[in-house]
């Protein structure tokens, strides 16, 4: 027998394994194997080279890669590069579940690869690298013999992006990754913000490829966090935050949690639990944190201290509002239980703790403090409260704060216990981030062309030194919607407002379109805005599009639709309400086609719109 044909010989059905080993764990993997199967019809010749998968903070990506590395694998792809943020807490939760799903050839970090690189040749690699220059320069000088390998960049937007686009020059990450992908690589950034890749044009990636990862069922993400209304569905707790204050609502919020805790498990439910404090990127601010969650905790397992009677009299009063009936069992488990704690120090020195140790829970009550790995990257399971205080001086950039939403994620099963603690005006500005941030995403889910991204004068979608100025449209951007056959009539008597309302004029449109051609998360905006801030609306009559324009293109005429925009300034004058915030207008062409466009008047928020 020639034992060599059987060599690293697993077959070519990793993929089906997986996805069969997931189902039987009761794991939904609809929405993993569509992503997969789209990407790898993206990698066809003459598709392209590079694009984006894009999907909700802790919606499940990391097990969707796998499942793609299988998947890659069984094409008969030989090399696949896994890049990841500069974090070793995230290099080993990324690198360990990679491990433990059995994938063959097991994943190996850089470092672990053999020295030399004629060694390499003949067989099949799955590699981790950190997105560091050292790193990302071993790797390539041992890759020097290879080509035409695959590039799975985690945290895409994160280092990845030339922050030096507008300067004629590269940062140096974003220079040793393009020359990683060298002139036949393919490259996949994976991201749950896509804004900075698509304004800095990352790696030439073309927004007409990127792929929608819908979250699995038991996901809790931004409709449940930031619904939009008055109401939510969670334990909310905001405050006006000055000097003094923080710390007393801290201890406030620590309380909180432990009665949680408490509370989950008299309903049955046998977890650990973490509670994470992010208030600054500043080691000192986490010195801080740790010093109140400490004493807070040594108090209540120290019956002989001062502040013992105290801090009980209070967590008797949190009791009785988590639940009034059962308040006295509550400290009693509380009580008997506060030495099953642990209190880790994440990414702010060499002392500091793992993050492993809270990510997935080993203590009943687990306290995670500290800085920048916290909002990016590593998955938080049991993760029932957060304590969120830190915000910034200039405008909030909306891809870091999205990814700082840590209470997303597999949250269904006690998502109503879920505790936020967080300023008021910070949540105000948050609450902007995802709302625009939705605005764009869902545009794209709905098959509406390049994305078009939101700023005002308090957030802006990402970096400005990452926007790429010679390709973005910072004026003309607009909102368009799925094409339809266009009735006159009937579009003029939906357009004509008739005594109706805003509110009723949005919801007679939203019966007679489509939710592609005019999506629900648009009505609901506009419904919102005018609920809550009281903005107008203006209806424009329909018109005709390209019919006299020598300037239009053909494709442009049967797409109706220019990458410079064709809402034009004067089409506000036009209007019922010339200084109206928000405009809707339905063009059509010579054959009926016709498209929904939406158009924010003023600059107090502004479009930006890639043409490239």
């Amino acid at each position: 027998m020639d034992w060599s044909t059987q060599v690293g010989n697993v077959g070519n059905d990793q993929y089906d394994r997986r996805i069969e080993k997931l189902k039987q764990g009761g794991i939904d993997t609809s929405s993993i194997e569509k992503t997969v199967n789209q990407t790898i019809g993206n990698l066809k010749p003459g598709c392209g080279s590079s694009f984006v998968i894009f999907g909700e903070p802790q919606s499940g990506k990391t097990e969707m890669m796998i499942a793609l590395n299988a998947k890659l694998l069984d094409e008969g792809r030989r090399i696949i590069v896994n890049l990841l943020t500069d974090s070793v807490d995230l290099l080993g939760q990324s690198l360990g579940r990679f491990r433990k799903s059995g994938l063959s050839p097991s994943p190996k970090n850089f470092d672990e690869l053999p020295p030399n690189a004629k060694e390499l040749k003949g067989k099949k690699w799955v590699i981790f690298c950190k997105k560091n220059a050292r790193n990302l320069e071993n790797l390539i000088e041992l890759l020097r013999h290879e080509s035409d390998f695959v590039i799975i960049d985690d945290e895409a937007d994160y280092a990845s992006p030339n922050a030096k686009v507008n300067k004629d020059a590269k940062t140096r990450i974003n220079e040793l990754i393009t020359d990683l992908i060298g002139s036949d690589g393919h490259y996949i950034g994976v991201t749950a913000t896509p804004a900075r890749l698509n304004l800095n044009n990352t790696f030439d990636n073309v927004s007409e490829l990127w792929i929608d990862f819908e979250p699995h069922p038991e996901y809790v993400g931004q409709d449940f966090f930031f619904p939009g209304g008055s109401s939510v569905g969670f334990k909310l707790h905001t405050f006006d935050i000055d000097e003094g204050s923080e710390k007393a609502e801290l201890e406030n919020a620590i309380l909180n949690f432990l009665c949680g805790v408490a509370v989950l498990h008299k309903k049955g439910v046998d977890k650990n639990f973490t509670m994470l404090v992010h208030t600054s990127g500043k080691k000192d601010d986490h010195a801080e944190d740790m010093e109140v969650i400490h004493n807070t905790i040594s108090a209540l397992s120290n019956p002989t201290l001062a502040k013992f009677d105290s801090l009980v009299k209070r967590l008797e009063k949190v009791a009785v509002n988590h639940d009034a009936g059962e308040s006295v069992d509550i400290v009693k488990f509380v009580l008997n239980n506060i030495d099953k704690n642990l209190i880790v120090e994440i990414n702010s020195n060499k002392s500091s703790g793992k993050v492993a140790d809270v990510a997935e829970p080993t203590s009943l009550f687990s306290f995670g403090a500290g800085g920048n790995i916290i909002s990016r990257g590593v998955t938080f399971s049991n993760l029932l409260s957060m304590y969120f205080t830190r915000s910034v001086k200039g405008k909030f950039s909306q891809d870091t704060y999205i990814q700082r939403a840590r209470m997303f994620g597999a949250r269904n099963a006690y998502k109503e216990h879920f505790q936020l603690w967080i300023p008021k005006e910070l949540l105000a500005n948050w609450n902007k981030c995802f709302e625009f941030h939705k605005l764009a995403i869902e545009a794209m889910k709905s098959e509406a062309g390049a994305p078009v991204w939101l700023s005002d004068h308090k957030t802006t979608p990402t970096s400005s030194a990452s926007i790429d100025r010679s390709s973005v449209d910072f004026e003309g951007g607009e909102m368009s919607f799925a094409l339809f056959d266009f009735d006159e009539s009937l579009h003029n008597q939906l357009m004509n407002r008739d005594g109706r309302t805003d509110k009723e004029m949005i919801e007679s449109l939203g019966k007679i379109l489509s939710k592609a051609e005019f999506p629900e998360f648009v009505q609901q905006y506009l419904i919102n805005d005018v609920d809550k801030h009281k903005s107008k609306i203006s209806f424009h009559k329909p018109s005709s599009f390209g019919t006299r324009a020598k300037t239009y293109s053909d494709i442009e005429k049967a797409n109706v639709r220019r990458d410079k925009g064709i809402f034009a300034t004067n089409e506000y004058a036009r209007s019922e309400r010339p200084t109206a915030k928000h405009h809707l207008k339905i063009f059509f062409n010579e054959t009926s086609n016709a498209r929904l466009f939406y158009k924010i008047n003023g600059k107090a928020i502004q479009f930006m719109h890639n043409n490239k």
